[in-house]
């Protein structure tokens, strides 16, 4: 469709938005605007745009060359009578919208004379004004639908996108020795026959190959995510470290979040807490849990209930995101816990538990340094540093009703 650039242009933009096609061009089938591309209807909305502002300065130039600069409402120069004092034809395009209305009053022979040829030149370009204006109006809100709606369907396809991403986002298995490929965790491992205690190599879905230590118990296997032994590695490290996990896999080591949460991440697992003082007495708790991302500050969630002798040091929170002392993440308003203590924990107001705090070969006799080693409030106290713990995971057994 080609415009000429007359006062006709009003009627060719029209053609283009009949409403039977929701703002389309006319004429385009339904079946076609179902399957136009959004930068096509795009385009199309941006063009009616244009035309509309084409128009109106199409329409300004005509009356400026006319030399028929209509007055703004309220000037003098050409006021209406009132509604009783005009002719039918006269009321009807004032009430169509035709023709400004204006306050004060005027004698019939002012700008809506007597008689439908007494309407000059200013009335018609007015009126081809007012329709230029609302066909602009019309092209801005389907402009404004399209643009609203185009967020929408990309929002939608971003998140379709990350989470298709997410399911096909499987790293090759990677064959063991022996060939077969690797496992999930040690639990599987345990399946796959083995017995034994030490360091494999696992991968978790999604996940490059990493080694762990693995507890191989009568009842299943074990993945060890943390171990403090002999004090032989220091645990005051920043949050990359326990990110990405540190220490020796034979002695003392933290995993890393990281890993942590791609083994857990497909289904749901236990928590399980060993603790052991310096006379030789050692406690166990353990706990059904999930653990987020690190857009999560890989934050613990305790699921179900606590089983075990040792009773439950992490608080009342159920969620407890993890701190270190350059990420401050924990629940103590006007303190730094992993600075105010040491090492980097689920903390939540810094006084119950710190499992990776400074190791203590012999208990100091300063308080203010026994609150920095590793402690369990609900067993021993809050300032007796304990001599070893693990923490481990393994995936936890379905329940069935009796």
């Amino acid at each position: 469709m080609r415009c000429a650039p007359t006062p006709a242009l009003m009627l060719c933009a029209a053609a283009w938005l009949d409403p039977r096609a929701g703002g389309f061009p006319a004429g385009s089938k339904e079946r076609k605007v179902q399957f136009a591309s959004w930068d096509e209807v795009n385009v199309i909305a941006h063009g009616l745009l244009q035309l509309g502002h084409g128009l109106k300065e199409h329409v300004e130039k005509t009356k400026g060359q006319l030399g028929l600069a209509s007055p703004r409402p309220g000037e003098a120069g050409c006021p209406l009578p009132s509604p009783n004092a005009l002719t039918p034809l006269c009321r009807q395009r004032v009430s169509g919208g035709l023709l400004p209305r204006r306050g004060g009053s005027a004698s019939p022979g002012g700008c809506c004379p007597e008689g439908e040829a007494a309407l000059g030149p200013r009335s018609l370009m007015d009126a081809q004004n007012a329709r230029v204006e609302e066909l602009l109006q019309k092209v801005k809100q389907q402009q404004y639908k399209l643009d609203k709606q185009n967020l929408q369907i990309k929002s939608l396809q971003s998140k379709v996108s990350s989470r298709g991403h997410q399911r096909s986002k499987r790293v090759p298995r990677v064959a063991s020795h022996g060939g077969h490929p690797l496992q999930l965790d040690c639990q599987q491992l345990f399946l796959a026959g083995e017995r034994s205690s030490g360091v494999f190599q696992i991968q978790p879905l999604g996940s490059q190959p990493f080694k762990v230590y693995c507890d191989m118990t009568a009842e299943g296997g074990w993945t060890v995510i943390q171990r403090r032994l002999d004090g032989s590695v220091d645990f005051d490290q920043l949050w990359e470290a326990y990110r990405n996990g540190f220490g020796d896999l034979n002695s003392d080591f933290w995993l890393g979040l990281e890993k942590t949460y791609h083994i857990v991440q497909e289904g749901r697992y236990n928590l399980s807490i060993e603790l052991q003082d310096w006379e030789g007495n050692s406690q166990l708790i353990q706990f059904l849990f999930s653990l987020g991302g690190e857009n999560t500050a890989y934050t613990l969630s305790l699921l179900g209930p606590v089983s075990g002798e040792l009773e439950n040091a992490l608080g009342d929170f159920r969620q407890l995101p993890f701190s270190t002392r350059d990420q401050d993440n924990d629940f103590k308003a006007d303190t730094n816990c992993a600075k105010h203590l040491s090492g980097g924990w689920w903390f939540s107001t810094c006084g119950h538990a710190n499992l990776n705090g400074k190791y203590f070969r012999s208990i100091p006799r300063q308080r203010h340094e026994r609150k920095q080693g590793i402690f369990w409030k609900t067993w021993k106290g809050r300032y007796y540093p304990l001599k070893s713990t693990t923490l481990k995971i393994r995936p936890a057994e379905l329940e069935t009703e009796s």
